[in-house]
């Protein structure tokens, strides 16, 4: 049962109630595409104005948290402040940058992996490389890059480090990008092969080996990117 959040004291309010509503999408009250209830149900539960909840809660659209959608009510966009801002700061970097940070988070995260994941995560990663596989037999170089995204993503949330989740979170549209800027046609079929072999020591609980082949799976595309700035 969801515990009722503690109700703010007459000082300072408008920071209290954005404390308090961003304590609630940590806790999971309200996911990240939910809805969250109607100003006066909220500033009742509060026991603030509406003026005062108004506020709080343009606050956190500001920051992109939240995103008022008229007619239709206020959504959650993130699960904190930092997220956008690191989406919004990746999006302008280049290929070689975000490179180099997926193969910090991506390798650290494998290894955690390897001593966190669950056998039902360790399942699903494996039938994402399934679907993958699937497409790359019809073609489907696109749906293929889409289950490889997910894969990576799937590693780190297996993980189990929040720390790690929210920088993964923020660059996961750059991943996508460099995905599908460095898949060659006749690339997805071996790359699918190496998220095969980072599986199977995740599954056998080798950390080390999980890492090292993390690593090795990025290597050449960060070569490739790297050699491809002009000098």
């Amino acid at each position: 049962m969801t515990a009722t959040p503690a109700m703010p004291q007459r000082t300072a309010l408008v920071g209290q109630v954005i404390n308090i509503l961003r304590s609630e999408i940590a806790s999971g009250r309200w996911p990240v595409g939910s809805k969250i209830p109607v100003e006066s149900e909220l500033a009742n539960e509060y026991g603030v104005s509406k003026a005062t909840l108004r506020q709080a809660v343009q606050a956190l659209v500001h920051v992109e948290v939240l995103e008022t959608i008229q007619g239709n009510g206020t959504f959650v966009r993130a699960s904190d402040e930092v997220g956008p801002v690191l989406s919004r700061y990746l999006a302008e970097e280049d290929d070689v940058t975000v490179l180099e940070v997926r193969e910090a988070i991506e390798a650290t995260a494998a290894a955690l992996a390897a001593t966190r994941a669950t056998d039902n995560e360790i399942a699903a990663m494996e039938k994402l490389i399934d679907r993958a596989d699937a497409a790359i037999a019809i073609g489907d170089i696109e749906t293929s890059n889409a289950r490889s995204v997910d894969f990576h993503a799937a590693v780190v949330s297996a993980a189990r480090n929040p720390v790690l989740q929210h920088f993964y979170n923020a660059i996961e549209a750059a991943t996508a990008r460099t995905i599908r800027s460095w898949t060659a046609p006749e690339a997805p079929e071996h790359f699918h092969h190496e998220h095969r072999d980072i599986l199977a020591a995740i599954s056998d609980r080798d950390p080390e080996r999980a890492r090292t082949l993390s690593r090795e799976h990025l290597a050449p595309v960060l070569d490739a990117a790297r050699s491809s700035i002009p000098r």
